[in-house]
């Protein structure tokens, strides 16, 4: 067993585990995989299994289908009986292919890469990525923790390259607004969660996308903003986090009429969601991006009262200006002049 030694790593927590008799590949798995997650390898199967039966934050394993003493089917058919969370990858030759397309269906596998396999590649780091949200989900429906959800919401931020820490920063400000409203301790517990997880389609959004330093084409722009759609889909089959699938679908949505996926208007967008589309656009503007400095509170609440009755309601407007008077980022008499000033 090799053990990666980088001190101070993206994600704690998370261990990938990869399995191959020819030593010599590990080198490249660990160099592309080390400085994100803790990344074990292993030349022996059975050392694998000990190791993945007793570490408890194994996210993925990647295993060789053809090795001595026991082959990758049979050591992934091993763990899913002991840690039924941990996804599965084969790494297979043409050879075994159809046999990996075959345990796949079986649900004994989850995906397969086929050799050689180039670890530095974006397709690979993409299949990777998605796997560990896929067994975050799973450790949700299984064994509900918040810090799962803090882990999901550190990966969908990581996969996009601009928003480090944004899930986060738009939850603080969704709580912040929602408490301005009547909402019950649920309420309150959805809103928190939902805005933490808002953005989790954009983990189905290929990073060649998502990551662009340029201006987006037409094409690109409209297969971003399938992301709501996927958001929603992928919390609706979870049963533990059903109830937040509005605030991610909706999030983009406006009162005009003009927002997406679903074209809702006014009062059909439920609270929730407005609090955390309001939240977002303004988490957006108030940071700092590879591509620009955060705008002055004053543009903002410009930008924002400019939008007031189309890309946002009435009701979370105010809320939201509230809570910058409170928090003393803009003082309430600049508000009502700015107010005045859009209005005339």
């Amino acid at each position: 067993m090799e053990t990666s030694n980088t001190a101070k790593r993206r994600f704690e927590h998370i261990k990938i585990v990869y399995v191959d008799d020819e030593g010599d590949n590990h080198m490249g798995f660990r160099l592309h995989f080390s400085d994100e997650f803790e990344v074990e390898t292993f030349t022996n199967p059975l050392e694998a299994l000990a190791y993945v039966k007793r570490e408890p934050d194994v996210a993925v394993l990647l295993v060789d289908q053809v090795m001595p003493e026991m082959t990758g089917l049979e050591l992934a058919a091993e763990v899913h009986l002991a840690r039924p969370a941990i996804i599965c990858v084969m790494i297979t030759g043409n050879g075994t292919k159809e046999l990996a397309i075959e345990s796949i269906r079986s649900r004994a596998m989850w995906e397969f890469l086929e050799k050689p396999v180039d670890f530095g590649s974006a397709v690979t780091r993409e299949l990777i990525i998605a796997a560990i949200q896929e067994h975050l989900l799973s450790k949700v429906k299984n064994e509900y923790h918040q810090g799962t959800l803090h882990l999901l919401a550190n990966l969908i931020d990581d996969k996009d390259g601009h928003t480090r820490a944004h899930s986060a920063r738009v939850t603080r400000w969704s709580v912040r607004v929602g408490k301005k409203f009547d909402l019950s301790e649920r309420e309150l517990v959805i809103l928190r969660e939902g805005a933490l997880l808002h953005d989790i389609g954009k983990i189905s959004i290929p990073d060649d996308i998502l990551k662009k330093p340029g201006k987006l084409s037409d094409l690109e722009r409209k297969i971003i903003q399938t992301h709501p759609a996927r958001g929603g889909q992928l919390l609706e089959k979870v049963p533990q986090l059903k109830e937040l699938a509005p605030l991610a679908r909706w999030h983009h949505e406006r009162p005009d009429g003009k927002g997406y996926p679903d074209g809702l208007k006014g009062d059909e967008i439920p609270l929730l969601s407005q609090i955390v589309a309001i939240a977002d656009f303004f988490e957006a503007l108030n940071a700092k991006r590879p591509y620009k400095d955060p705008w002055p509170i004053a543009e903002i609440v410009k930008e924002i009262q400019s939008q007031r009755g189309k890309q946002f309601t009435e009701e979370v407007v105010d809320a939201l200006f509230e809570v910058l008077a409170e928090d003393k980022l803009i003082d309430g008499a600049k508000i009502d002049e700015i107010k005045h000033a859009v209005a005339a």
